[in-house]
């Protein structure tokens, strides 16, 4: 399953993240808040969301643009935007992780442990680790995980949560 993912997802989530490195951060916190890819287009995963409450996020975090830019870490940064954006309704766990993670890429701030939120928590279970916990140390989990990246554990963990079993090597 690590393979498959390395082979067809990886290069994806690669490229996704390249286009928030590539923009002035300004540009990026925006299409992160309005949860878009390049093309404008919401994410497939983030369709639910209504766009009055991907306006609100908008406004809040280009209202706190110059603290999250301040930030020397992906936690700091994840906390920040998890706080700011808490009391908008509908938005929850992967929304804040995924916004936190495009705009980290902007900022060269990558995740060093795993966030869990619902779909990674069900993967996180399926593989007997803690999922309760928040973040995870990618050194206590499975070797087999070993050769992705934190951010790309998190979608490992989401993507493959229905194939996932306890004590995968």
């Amino acid at each position: 399953m690590v393979r498959h993912y390395i082979l067809h997802y990886r290069p994806r989530a690669r490229a996704e993240l390249w286009t928030f490195c590539r923009q002035p951060f300004e540009e990026a916190l925006e299409r992160a808040a309005l949860a878009q890819d390049e093309r404008g287009k919401r994410f497939s995963h983030q369709k639910p969301l209504k766009g009055s409450e991907l306006r609100k996020a908008r406004r809040a975090l280009l209202d706190s643009a110059k603290e999250l830019r301040r930030c020397d870490s992906f936690d700091q940064l994840h906390n920040l935007i998890t706080e700011h954006l808490n009391g908008i309704r509908n938005l929850g766990g992967l929304y804040y992780y995924d916004t936190a993670l495009r705009i980290g890429a902007s900022l060269h701030l990558m995740p060093e442990r795993v966030y869990l939120h619902s779909g990674t928590r069900d993967g996180a279970r399926a593989l007997g680790l803690d999922w309760r916990a928040d973040p995870l140390d990618p050194r206590a989990l499975p070797k087999a995980l070993g050769d992705l990246e934190p951010y790309e554990i998190e979608d490992f963990l989401c993507i493959y949560r229905d194939h996932l079993r306890p004590g995968m090597q």
